[in-house]
């Protein structure tokens, strides 16, 4: 803080007289017994005003009893941020936008007086603020980014509370209707989302025995808290129950109404498979009349040979990252979209994973991570050069396609390179060749 933000004058700094006593500084009591001079001078009225007004929602922020929804606001900044235009369709944010309308938000005199003042790279702390909580963020910047986004901290406080009572105030019940807490408030966190469809609020609900629920908002009354829209998983205790209700010689549908679903779910889940679904009996009309799945040609479904199919799977595998790794053209890095893709079984290497242990055990050999792949592409960078010589830094990184900030191991692997080029290069260039014979 710069300014008082109740007189509006600038803060002094006392330069006479001060004595220092065992470590504490003894300060006059009268005013006319000091000398001070003002932290900041000769300020236009633009950055003054702005400076008052930060020192306002700063002392508002000290005056709060519960600070969590100022240090959790990252979850509420991206749907400011989407509002505003600065996130792309793949939930990125726009940083290089955001740094510029940030910067003439609050010109450069004041964040450079406020050591605010973003890098022009991707590490900056605008770029942190927007992200995980991986990186800690000092309260007055973070203050400063609400500022630009809302106008004002108060109206930050004022929008969170509202997007935060979408659905009601915490807790909230739990509605897995297998266990004995079911309908009561035992959820303490709901996480907000937004509908990639209707851009309406989505609130996930998640309770300790495994229960996980989301439906859409805002709630319009408070029967809406006991409205699930769909069930994300039902966890242990409900998969028990289930269980349970069967060997007790229950029928599907009594089970179902037991257990608060559609008795296509019990069937589902009757013999733990769920990726077995589309197998299952089908429900339809309002007498639940069951209707077998229809076969051909009167011909039961067979059922896939899982060991064949992962022996069949490895080879195609091996063969796909044989071909990338030995590929003379420009690299590209192995992994298990790019493999799925090139083979047409991408589904069944994300989903069946642990049906294919032969499959997964050869592609974990070679699979890349970003520094292989990064060493692979200055390699192949420097066999395209060969014959350049000297072989410049700044070019053997252009062209392998590198950005800065890779790992150690790549700047070694780039040294190699530069050093055998330079060894090499001399020897077999016309000159020498001609002079030798």
């Amino acid at each position: 803080m710069k300014v008082c933000p109740t007189h509006g004058y600038a803060l002094q700094r006392i330069t006479s007289p001060m004595s220092e006593r065992h470590g504490l500084t003894a300060l006059p009591i009268s005013r006319d017994k000091f000398e001070s001079i003002p932290i900041i001078m000769n300020l236009n009225e633009r950055v003054k005003g702005q400076l008052l007004r930060i020192a306002s929602d700063i002392q508002l922020l000290i005056q709060m009893q519960d600070t969590q929804v100022f240090y959790n606001s990252r979850r509420l900044l991206m749907h400011r941020l989407s509002d505003m235009g600065l996130v792309t369709p793949g939930a990125r944010v726009r940083q290089r936008k955001l740094q510029e309308q940030f910067v003439t938000f609050y010109g450069r005199e004041l964040l450079n007086m406020l050591e605010c003042a973003p890098q022009q790279n991707d590490h900056s702390w605008l770029a942190s603020a927007t992200r995980s909580m991986r990186n800690v963020v000092h309260p007055l910047r973070l203050m400063l980014l609400l500022r630009y986004l809302y106008g004002s901290f108060s109206e930050f406080l004022k929008r969170s509370d509202q997007e935060l009572a979408l659905f009601g105030k915490g807790p909230w019940p739990c509605l897995n209707k297998a266990a004995g807490h079911y309908r009561e408030d035992i959820i303490k966190e709901c996480k907000v989302t937004r509908c990639s469809d209707t851009g309406q609020p989505v609130g996930t609900f998640h309770c300790a025995c495994g229960f996980s629920y989301s439906r859409r908002g805002p709630d319009q009354s408070e029967d809406d808290r006991f409205r699930r829209g769909r069930i994300k998983s039902f966890g242990s205790l409900w998969e028990a129950r289930l269980k349970g209700y069967l060997q007790a010689g229950l029928s599907y549908r009594s089970t179902a109404i037991n257990l608060g679903v559609d008795t296509n779910t019990v069937i589902k889940y009757a013999d733990g498979n769920t990726t077995r679904h589309t197998c299952c009996l089908k429900v339809t009309g309002k007498k639940n009349k069951v209707k077998k799945p229809s076969t051909l040609n009167g011909c039961k479904p067979v059922r896939v040979d899982w060991e064949l199919r992962d022996l069949e799977l490895s080879w195609q595998v091996e063969e796909t990252c044989k071909e990338l790794m030995n590929d003379q053209s420009r690299p590209v890095r192995v992994r298990v979209a790019t493999i799925g893709k090139r083979i047409g079984k991408l589904s069944v290497l994300e989903k069946h994973k642990d049906r294919l242990p032969i499959t997964m055990n050869i592609l974990s050999n070679y699979l890349e991570s970003v520094s292989q792949f990064q060493i692979r592409r200055v390699r192949w960078a420097a066999k395209q050069m060969n014959g350049k010589w000297p072989l410049k830094k700044w070019k053997l990184v252009k062209k392998a396609g590198l950005r800065p900030g890779y790992s150690p191991e790549v700047e070694d692997e780039i040294s190699r390179c530069i050093s055998y080029n330079t060894l090499i290069s001399p020897l077999t260039s016309t000159e020498v060749t001609q002079w030798l014979h």
